[in-house]
């Protein structure tokens, strides 16, 4: 146990040396965090860095970072880049990622945590 308690710390430092990265939901399967350091605005627009970790994996993930982009006036949103981890808090093997911005923007829906983060970071439209 007290490999497994060392092991999750180091991560925790790792991630944290890298990013100070603030908890804004958790839904029991997952819990989701910005750096706030990494929110831009610009012409109506905010991109930011969002972390997933996972509570069990899926498909061998365990962690997942994107870089995402919000169009606040029309509540939509775009992942414009995204990596995904064995290990918890961005640690262990990359097991995937793309450069690719989303072509097309999706709506940030009412009761999702894309909707939930866009109000958190977009500053108020008159």
């Amino acid at each position: 146990m007290k490999p497994l308690v060392i092991g999750l710390c180091v991560a925790a430092f790792a991630v944290n040396a890298q990013a100070e990265w603030l908890l804004y939901g958790d839904n029991g399967k997952a819990a989701f965090y910005y750096d706030p350091a990494s929110v831009h605005t610009q012409q109506g627009r905010v991109t930011v860095l969002e972390m997933l970790d996972y509570s069990f994996p899926l498909n061998r993930v365990l962690s997942a970072k994107t870089h995402k982009e919000f169009d606040c006036e029309n509540q939509r949103f775009r992942n414009l880049s995204g990596e995904f981890f064995a290990g918890q808090l961005l640690s262990g093997e990359r097991i995937s990622g793309s450069d690719t911005p989303d072509e097309h923007w999706r709506e940030a829906v009412q009761g999702t945590r894309n909707l939930e983060l866009l109000q958190l970071l977009c500053p108020k439209i008159s």
